[in-house]
């Protein structure tokens, strides 16, 4: 007789590829892991399936040291006996920009697929909150079915299953799973019935006398490290077997389907349990009302999408963000923020400049290196993992994370070098003459770039070149700005001799690069213009100045759109020319301890903040001309040199120490002609262990929401935190991601903050408005392996972010909001700066001296990728509206278009997609749409 219920037990283990131990001894745990469990598999008929945690690098990973057993894993991933995909590795959400989370999940469902199989349900265990734009990314992937982990709350989300709507509009069925999530079944009913004791419990603790075989390192060196036990202790227990599974069907209450509902076995690094069969067994014998099914998360979804009744389901809108800080590991946004700003480097180098610029290469001819730009992808994507991209690890890990971001940096720039100079190559420069010094402004962007850049030209010794003139294509004197000229010796490298000796004067000036070409470059040529004696000791040629240096003062710098005055104490007041707007206190510095962990701040009890307002900077002009100028602000501020922790809130004192040390930041303002935005560089010395700083801006904007660049839109957060029904909130919540900008806007005037190496901020509902962007947290390495025990590394200090850190952005005051002011284009400016090669004359070339290969006419579509197509020659275009209005635009091609198609995010053709003039393809992108082409040239 059938049963009226069914608990679909999904046995799975949450597995970090490197956490709570280094990547080799974890992968010797995972072989431990793999082995036990196909051992299972090949013995054991009744043992339906694991759950590798949404991932597939683990076969990888797996397999690299035990090849001679993929035969076997790929039976089993096409049995469904091994279930891997969609993801590639577990990555975290905030510190990466939304085209990774495509990529992650193009790799993993191709990897996935190439073993056998792959999962069909978006499960996702590892976010730390999750973004607006899942339930677009996970539709374009044919995923129906959203396993959410951090976090929805229950006031949202009172039921289990609910519909989840992005911020285009998309929904996606969904589930929280009830109460502990993935890891009820084991941690409720296994563990007591394995164990004999609750997990919850404080019975929960390991006894000599029982613990079997154990082995620690006892040496000074690893004495840290955790214990290991060698032997198993379990002890199947089945008179706590009812009492156990009744528990775990208890957190189950909250689905809306309670005749057919998903108990979850597994938790962090767990394995295969061989015991499992025998504990469903008898069970099923227990229980009269009820059918306990080893299965499959599939086999559970498939089920849930035929008996949920969609009508009744409530509507979750947005970002699933919600607290505690803890459930949502929401306060690791700047932890070893080294990490995260040379992960925001490399983005730019391989998706902004060496993707589309080998788009451009293969135009020409060339190979588009996929070779060499996957194996970049690849190290990338190993960096992405939630711990590792985090750095909540130890610090070895830290630096192997780093080795690897590193590594595909250089195979980033490498590759952009490499197709610039085939570019090079291309262009025709007959017309000038031999020893003429060629300037090549190369702007990897879609749109036509106009500003102000530094550039380091060399002219050699023996032309004793004292000025120059910079002439364009069009013959057009180009304006410049001398900074500094030196003696140098430089080598030139030859494949066929070695290295030439290369005796120049390098000069390094500011140029005004105008109408560069989208997706395109600009020839400019050094027209020399005043020689000099290099012998002469005395009197070298003054200085000449139209009188239009835009530095007023030691203290002041002014051009036709902003004023900028530097304060005593080292913030900037800025005076909007455009609409008569004043900033006041921008840029100061707020210092606060920090008692917490890598994953949620806590102040000490007896904390102290301090602020910069009220330090004595030392200022002074660094340069000064008619492109650019530089004040630069010295502030030094005496802080605590350390903090008190206490342990559990209770334990011990919680306080700032009474030691102090200076803490330096030095901001450098720059100025440059045209700007409407002030550029800082920031360097800070710092000294001092557990706290968080900040950099803070008195914006005098009232207003309720704040946008924040997020992931393929622009996230929308109320400045007064959302009360729950006691009108209460959690404060930790209250610091936010962002990507590339946060703008503080009343619709009429707005003050944003461009970066390219910041992920979180706060916009303090005060008189001032103020916001406040993290730059770091400083906390000691604990890594949180159990809820009473704790893997301490106190003589690892990687955590507390000591040393040298420094920081760009820009403070862009503005009319209007951020789509009017085009916030966008100033990220993309700061992100992606036009890049500038030297060269000589070239024969036989047959490109002009200047030419655009791609570009987008409408600056609101943002350009997201332009590469390779994953599994063709064709190339993918990839553009999102960020804004809440229908957007068309254009996209036009150097190259001839063969054929077009609007394709998902999974690269799946969708509809032939009209080709205007044979280089034009049209886009219409409704609001927060994501829009993907592909093209065959």
């Amino acid at each position: 007789m059938d049963k009226i219920n069914k608990a679909y037990v999904v046995t799975h283990t949450h597995w970090d590829r490197e956490w709570r131990y280094p990547l080799w001894e974890n992968r010797m745990y995972l072989v431990n892991l793999m082995e036990e469990l196909l051992d299972i598999l090949d013995t054991n008929p009744n043992y339906k399936s694991f759950l590798l945690d949404g991932q597939t690098v683990v076969i990888e990973d797996y397999l690299q040291v035990r090849p001679e057993n993929r035969e076997k894993i790929e039976k089993y991933i096409k049995e469904g006996k091994l279930q891997v995909g969609p993801w590639y590795t577990l990555p975290d959400l905030y510190p990466l920009d939304g085209e990774w989370l495509v990529r992650n999940l193009l790799k993993g469902t191709r990897c996935a697929k190439s073993l056998g199989k792959c999962l069909n349900v978006a499960y996702e265990s590892f976010g730390w909150g999750q973004i607006s734009q899942f339930p677009q990314i996970y539709k374009n992937f044919g995923l129906d079915v959203a396993i959410v982990a951090k976090n929805v709350s229950k006031e949202r989300a009172p039921e289990s299953e609910f519909l989840w709507e992005g911020a285009d509009g998309t929904r996606i069925l969904s589930t929280r799973l009830g109460q502990h999530g993935r890891a009820n079944f084991f941690m409720n009913s296994y563990l007591k019935i394995m164990n004999g004791v609750d997990f919850l419990s404080d019975d929960y603790k390991l006894g000599v006398e029982n613990a079997g075989v154990m082995y620690h390192q006892a040496d000074e060196k690893n004495f840290y490290q955790d214990y290991l036990k060698l032997t198993s202790t379990e002890k199947y227990n089945p008179e706590f077997l009812k009492e156990a599974v009744e528990i775990a069907m208890k957190a189950t209450e909250e689905t809306t389907v309670k005749s057919h509902r998903v108990i979850m076995n597994g938790s962090d690094s767990t394995t295969a349990q061989p015991m499992l069969t025998e504990i469903i067994k008898k069970a099923n014998e227990v229980f009269e009302d009820t059918e306990f099914i080893l299965s499959t998360m599939e086999e559970y979804t498939d089920k849930l999408k035929e008996l949920v009744d969609y009508d009744r389901l409530k509507i979750v809108k947005g970002e699933l963000r919600d607290g505690p800080s803890n459930s949502c590991s929401a306060n690791a946004l700047m932890t070893r923020p080294n990490i995260k700003m040379l992960n925001k480097k490399l983005h730019n180098a391989l998706v902004k400049y060496a993707e589309p610029l080998s788009v451009t290469s293969h135009m020409l001819g060339k190979k588009y290196d996929s070779n060499f730009l996957d194996i970049a992808i690849k190290y990338i994507m190993l960096s992405h993992p939630h711990d590792s991209i985090n750095g909540v690890t130890q610090d070895k890990t830290v630096d192997d994370v780093m080795y690897m971001l590193n590594q595909a940096l250089e195979i980033s720039e490498v590759i952009t070098n490499t197709v610039c100079a085939e570019i090079i190559k291309k262009i025709d420069t007959s017309s000038f003459d031999l020893q003429d010094i060629v300037l090549i402004a190369v702007n990897p962007s879609p749109v036509k770039r106009n500003e102000v850049v530094k550039v380091y030209i060399d002219t050699p010794q023996d032309m004793n070149i004292w000025d120059f003139d910079i002439i364009d294509s069009m013959g057009k004197n180009i304006d410049k700005q001398l900074i500094s000229r030196k003696e140098e010796i430089v080598p030139v490298n030859d494949l066929h001799a070695r290295p030439w000796p290369f005796y120049i004067d390098r000069h390094c000036v500011y140029m005004n690069a105008e109408d560069i070409p989208a997706g395109g470059y600009k020839v400019l040529k050094v027209v020399p213009k005043k020689n000099f004696n290099r012998k002469a000791v005395f009197w070298p040629d003054t200085r000449i100045s139209r009188g239009e240096g835009i530095g007023k003062a030691s203290n002041i710098l002014e051009n036709e759109n902003l004023k900028v005055t530097v304060q005593n104490n080292g913030t900037i007041n800025i005076l909007d020319k455009n609409n008569n707007k004043i900033y006041n206190n921008l840029n100061y510095f707020e210092d606060t301890g920090d008692c917490g962990d890598y994953w949620i701040y806590y102040p000490p009890y007896h904390n102290k903040t301090y602020s910069s307002e009220g330090c004595n900077a030392r200022i002074w002009l660094e340069d000064n001309g008619l492109l650019s100028a530089t004040i630069a602000s010295e502030v030094k501020m005496t802080l605590p040199a350390y903090a008190f922790r206490h342990e559990n809130g209770v334990k011990g004192e919680s306080k700032r120490s009474d030691e102090e040390k200076v803490v330096s930041m030095t901001s450098y303002y720059t100025l440059k002609k045209n700007s409407k935005k002030v550029d800082v560089r920031l360097k800070v010395d710092n000294t001092i262990e557990d706290h968080r700083l900040r950099v803070m801006f008195d914006t005098g904007i009232k207003t309720k929401y704040i946008d924040a660049a997020g992931h393929f839109t622009v996230d929308r957060r109320p400045v007064t935190p959302a009360l729950d029904r006691n009108g209460e909130y959690y404060p930790e919540m209250e610091t936010l991601p962002q990507q590339t900008f946060v703008d503080v806007s009343n619709g009429e005037n707005g003050l944003a903050v461009v970066n390219n190496c910041l992920i979180e901020y706060q916009v303090i509902d005060n008189e001032k408005s103020t916001l406040a962007l993290t730059l770091l947290r400083g906390v000691r390495n604990i890594i949180c392996t159990e809820m009473r025990s704790a893997g301490a590394f106190p003589q690892q200090k990687g955590g507390q972010s000591l040393g040298i850190l420094e920081y760009e952005y820009s403070i862009y005051p503005h009319e209007g909001n951020w789509e009017s002011a085009a916030v966008y284009s100033e990220a993309e400016s700061l992100n992606v700066p036009i890049k500038l090669i030297q060269t000589s004359r070239n024969e036989g070339g047959e490109l002009p001296l200047e030419c655009s290969f791609f570009s987008i006419d409408n600056e609101a579509l943002v350009l997201s990728t332009f590469k390779k197509a994953e599994d063709s020659d064709a190339f993918i275009l990839r553009v999102f509206n960020p804004s809440e209005r229908t957007i068309e635009g254009r996209v036009n091609i150097y190259a001839s278009i063969k054929e077009a198609h609007l394709v998902n995010l999974n690269e799946e053709r969708l509809e032939a997609l009209v080709v205007e003039n044979n280089h034009t393809v049209k886009i219409i992108a409704e609001p927060n749409k994501i829009v993907t082409i592909e093209m065959v040239f």
